[in-house]
């Protein structure tokens, strides 16, 4: 079982996979429930900056870690 979200952040409740829901497998690939207040933490999304991909680590974050350290905000 999964120890860690793509995040890298620690999954506590490794039992069943997810700290905030009952996720299953479909082909083979982790999903969350429908509604899982944790799902962000396997989701990539495009930075606003610069539109490269990246895994959030923060729940509302929209801007990649090196263009939060570069400023480029």
């Amino acid at each position: 079982m999964r120890e860690t979200y793509r995040n890298g952040d620690l999954i506590t409740l490794s039992a069943n996979g997810c700290d905030g829901c009952s996720p299953s497998a479909v082909n083979g690939a982790l999903v969350h429930e429908h509604g899982c207040p944790d799902s962000w933490r396997d989701r990539t999304r495009a930075c606003y900056v610069c539109g490269f991909g990246f895994i959030p680590t923060e729940r509302h974050a929209a801007v990649c870690q090196d263009c939060r350290e570069e400023g480029c905000r």
